[in-house]
């Protein structure tokens, strides 16, 4: 789902090694040391402690950790760099691409980043999208509008709170059956559709240039 700029990313920042650093919890290199100079002693005492298939055991547990610290602090580098240059940006400026069946199609932030929200009824190919962005919470989601069968046309209901949460979110309501959608989730959550769920398109963030040098269409509202 979405496609949070700023919320996304902190997300993503939020690794699995977390558990492994501060708090007084053992750091993940620490482990890998650790387990190093358990290795090398059991290489020194022989036979009475260990044999050389559990030595070797152990040495591949200390390679695969510390391939993993490299990994996870080159993905936190980058996703921290990345976060760095989104927030140098305006995000009004960037522009969502969708992809469907070979063909795509550009969205603006800033053409539906306006009070009231604009949302886009859209048609990729032969696909009925809805595609919108959520200033409150900072959510860019791109769904298809089919449900049973039918195409749904949506209009903006306004702001409201995601039932059992306490996340303001863009809320839709469908003219077809009137249930009213969570923008985030992409759930219904009022209305004979309700407990139903919108099928998640995946969305892509570039700035200007790659989309003109893409060549592809941008939606206009």
């Amino acid at each position: 789902m979405f496609n949070n700029i700023t919320s996304e990313l902190n997300l993503f920042l939020t690794i699995p090694l977390y558990n492994f650093t501060g708090g007084g919890k053992m750091n993940l290199k620490i482990l890998a040391g650790v387990l190093l100079v358990v290795g090398l002693i059991a290489g020194f005492v022989g036979g009475k402690v260990s044999t050389t298939g559990q030595v070797n055991e152990l040495t591949g547990r200390v390679t695969d950790l510390s391939a993993q610290v490299k990994s996870a602090d080159s993905l936190k580098n980058q996703l921290a760099e990345t976060k760095a240059q989104l927030e140098q940006l305006n995000v009004n400026d960037l522009y969502g691409l969708v992809k469907i069946d070979g063909k795509a199609k550009a969205y603006k932030i800033g053409d539906m980043n306006k009070m009231p929200p604009t949302i886009a009824n859209d048609k990729i190919g032969d696909t009925p999208v809805i595609v919108s962005w959520c200033p409150l919470c900072g959510t860019l989601t791109a769904y298809d509008r089919r449900v049973d069968g039918k195409t749904l046309t949506f209009k903006v209901e306004g702001a409201r709170k995601i039932p059992g949460t306490d996340i303001e979110n863009l809320h839709f309501r469908d003219l077809e059956t009137n249930s009213v959608w969570a923008q985030g989730p992409g759930i219904a959550v009022e209305g004979t559709k309700k407990g139903t769920e919108l099928k998640s398109i995946a969305i892509q963030l570039f700035n200007k240039d790659r989309i003109d040098k893409m060549g592809v269409d941008v939606w206009k509202p």
